[in-house]
């Protein structure tokens, strides 16, 4: 296979940003390629991928989402920055003529791609929530193929089917054993695991609901490990008073972690979901009710769909339902088979497209 010259976009989150690094890993493993990234600047794109990929050619565009709702005032200047992004790009694309773009959404996305159409270079878009973003449904119809991580999703694209691949959402790899993890924060592998977190950064709902929990654990002498990914450093220290957690702000490679868990208690951000469904991990999800559309609520009940979600809105969370769900979850017995590797089949599409 011939060296690619690839460049990509969507970012500004982990759920933007998580795929486009398994996807880049991926192809890593099959030819080498040179990168082009188009980074939100300041957000974790920004900050990672020069970490993740060494020599990348780093583009920061200085943007913002719209605001809600669309026809707010305060829009007009976001919307000429990102016309003066796009012949930002346009100069940076047409200096580097990549074979294609790939775009993992976002309001990033919105000028990389019109750039990319207006060059003609061949453009692929990813949408990881059940319900698509506002700039995919935009720029959908400029893709090749566009791939969707819930069938639902289908429904919302214009589009002819033929351009539409239920790919799932792409996962990097877990890289340690149950034992090595487990050992490593120092627990026992003989009790169940169970994980916490509340996205990249943080939920103080889920932490105050969990600290009430634990306590409530400790009351009834049930004996479990709990690695709890806090987003905030005070109450990661405080946390450390119960001897069965290990918390943290901020933990590296938490998808590790989700790999091997018998329990994950989180918000339902599109990674996170699709991390479970990859390993068929089971989950208490409790969505976030600001996200955008709503998306983290549909994104839930498609993993309870699945039978590996139990779904918990936020208005209804106590650490007694926390308890009860938690009971449930742990002895039950799942019948789900993890489908093939989302990255795989979205690169058979793309390599294929483009005759590499």
């Amino acid at each position: 296979m011939r060296k690619l010259k690839i460049a990509f976009c969507g970012g500004g989150t982990g759920g933007h940003y998580y795929p486009a690094v398994a996807l880049l890993q991926e192809i890593g493993k099959r030819t080498d390629f040179d990168l082009l990234y188009f980074t939100v600047k300041g957000k974790i794109d920004d900050r990672s991928v020069e970490r993740d990929f060494p020599g990348v050619s780093k583009v920061p565009l200085e943007l913002r989402g719209l605001l809600r709702p669309l026809y707010s005032p305060g829009n007009i200047p976001i919307l000429f920055s990102h016309m003066m992004a796009k012949k930002q790009v346009l100069r940076s694309l047409t200096d580097f003529r990549p074979d294609f773009l790939f775009s993992t959404g976002g309001y990033i996305s919105f000028p990389v791609i019109k750039a990319a159409h207006e060059l003609k270079i061949p453009i692929f878009i990813h949408e990881q929530n059940s319900i698509a973003g506002i700039t995919n449904k935009r720029m959908a119809k400029y893709a090749e193929y566009f791939f969707i991580s819930f069938e639902e999703t289908a429904g919302e694209v214009k589009l002819p089917a033929e351009r539409i691949v239920l790919s799932g959402n792409p996962v990097r790899e877990s890289t340690k054993s149950r034992e090595e993890l487990l050992k490593g924060f120092g627990l026992s592998s003989e009790l169940p695991f169970v994980v916490v977190l509340g996205g990249s950064l943080g939920s103080s709902v889920i932490n105050d609901a969990c600290e009430k929990l634990y306590d409530l654990l400790e009351e009834s002498n049930v004996f479990m490990n709990f690695l709890h990914s806090t987003g905030d450093e005070e109450k990661a220290k405080d946390l450390l008073r119960f001897p069965f957690v290990r918390s943290f702000a901020y933990i590296e490679n938490l998808s590790d972690a989700i790999a091997v868990s018998d329990l994950v208690i989180s918000r339902a951000g599109a990674t996170t979901i699709a991390e479970l469904q990859y390993h068929g991990r089971k989950g208490i999800i409790i969505p976030w009710p600001g996200a955008a559309e709503n998306h983290q609520l549909h994104n839930a009940i498609s993993l309870e769909r699945l039978g590996l979600g139990y779904v918990i809105l936020e208005s209804d969370l106590t650490p007694e339902k926390l308890f009860v769900a938690m009971q449930e979850m742990l002895v039950k017995d799942i019948g789900y088979m993890p489908p093939r590797r989302p990255v795989d089949i979205i690169l058979d599409y793309i390599l294929r497209e483009e005759s590499i």
